[in-house]
């Protein structure tokens, strides 16, 4: 098992795993989500790559990326009603179905919090549907807490 900085020849892998939570999003709202070919675009995932405010972090085993996470960092400053801050955003995270429930979402959450604290963010901060109670439950073993709530009406 190795976790590191994710590089350009773990697209696919990456690219397998986002399409998998992708297609657990539709199931769970298909009002909101489409069937698409490829949920990140290889030409994107480069941008990402390049990109100063953002980090993907990969867990592998046996040299097999099998879960990973973006991260965006945002920093809040000199907004009249908001306290400036500077925080860490989890775009998404997800360990590939064969290789859940072993440890491995728990090492990439513990990795992430730990690198995104030694970089001087003041929190780790993520979105999760409601419908995804697995995930609210990790979170939750995690120490997370919940901010705020957002709701619709149809």
């Amino acid at each position: 098992m190795e976790i590191r900085h994710a590089k350009l020849e773990d697209y696919k892998y990456i690219s397998n795993i986002s399409k998998e939570l992708h297609t657990f999003h539709i199931k769970n709202r298909p009002d909101v989500y489409k069937e698409v070919n490829k949920t990140i675009y290889k030409s994107y995932y480069k941008e990402l790559l390049d990109d100063d405010n953002v980090e993907i972090i990969v867990i592998t085993r046996d040299k097999k990326v099998v879960g990973y996470t973006i991260i965006r960092y945002i920093e809040i400053k000199n907004i009249d009603l908001l306290q400036d801050k500077f925080f860490a955003y989890i775009d998404e995270i997800c360990i590939d179905e064969k290789n859940r429930r072993e440890g491995f979402g728990r090492m990439l959450f513990e990795y992430s919090y730990d690198l995104v604290k030694f970089n001087g963010a003041e929190s780790l901060e993520l979105g999760v549907w409601s419908f995804n109670e697995k995930a609210i439950g990790f979170y939750k073993a995690m120490g997370m807490v919940e901010k705020n709530i957002r709701m619709e009406k149809k």
